[in-house]
Parts: structure tokens; C-alpha cells; sequence
């Protein structure tokens, strides 16, 4: 069931982003998971969009990078999660860096 949604996520993407505003695509949707946001209660409506949208972005992320990804390898998404994530690594790219415009809170400079 998992690749079917995400095969249609990836269907609808008619973004043509550059690579930063990619990246930073990706790091939000990231930072919106339930499990990297303890304080994020979602329900599992809520929780499998996240997941979704974050595999989706980090396909697309992984693609531009020149690794070897399809849809059909989500049959255990945390595990092919973890790899993509690990092979963005091994290139230098941080994905839990939050974005400056998110370190500092309001009125904070």
C-alpha cells in the first residue's frame, strides 16, 4: 500500500525545483515528521502524510544526486528511508540541519 501512495506522490510532482530549494524542501519535511518532532502529536492520517511527502522530496533529493532509487524499494519505508538518507551522507549533505531562517525564534536577530 505504502508504494502505491507514494508512486502517486511522485506521479503529481510537476515542481521543477533547484537544487536548494530542494534541499530545503527536504529538510522541512524532514523536520515535520512525527518521529524527528517530539512534540508533533499527529494522528496516522497526519503521520503517514509527513512520511509521504518527506520519501517523496527525499527521492527526487537522492535522484538528483545520481543514487539509485525507485518508489518500489518503500516496501519497508524506514529502511530504504534510512539508506537514501545514509547514501545523501556519504555526499556531504546534512539533512538535519535546520535552515537559518529556523534556528531563532521571533523578534530573535
Amino acid at each position: 500500500m505504502y508504494v502505491t501512495l507514494l508512486s502517486g506522490a511522485l506521479e503529481v510532482w510537476d515542481t521543477d525545483l533547484d537544487y536548494e530549494t530542494l534541499l530545503h524542501h527536504v529538510r522541512d519535511c524532514r523536520a515535520a515528521l512525527p518521529s524527528e518532532n517530539p512534540v508533533v502529536r499527529a494522528d496516522s492520517t497526519t503521520a503517514l502524510a509527513a512520511e509521504v511527502a518527506y520519501d517523496r522530496a527525499l527521492v527526487y533529493l537522492a535522484a538528483r544526486h545520481g543514487i539509485d532509487v525507485t518508489p518500489k524499494n518503500f516496501t519497508q519505508p524506514t529502511i530504504e528511508r534510512d539508506r537514501l538518507e545514509r547514501e545523501i551522507a556519504r555526499l556531504g549533505v546534512d539533512l538535519k540541519e535546520v535552515p537559518v531562517d529556523r534556528r531563532t525564534g521571533p523578534g530573535d536577530a
